[in-house]
């Protein structure tokens, strides 16, 4: 189970939540589609090079 984590934005909880219902649909009809799979797929790619890279910088320092 996973807690909830403490929101020190000071912008109210109920805006917060308001706020995410009213992307998430939206976002997830981006994801759906060929591009927002596409973009995604690229996001993912770029990250893990950059992960390998500090993995690597880490090994080269030693």
């Amino acid at each position: 189970m996973s807690r909830k984590k403490e929101n020190k934005t000071g912008i109210p909880d109920f805006v917060i939540e308001s706020l995410a219902r009213a992307l998430l649909p939206a976002i997830q009809a981006y994801f759906e589609t060929e591009k927002g799979q596409k973009g995604f797929e690229e996001w993912q790619a770029k990250r893990q090079q950059k992960q390998l890279n500090k993995q690597s910088n880490k090994n080269e320092s030693r």
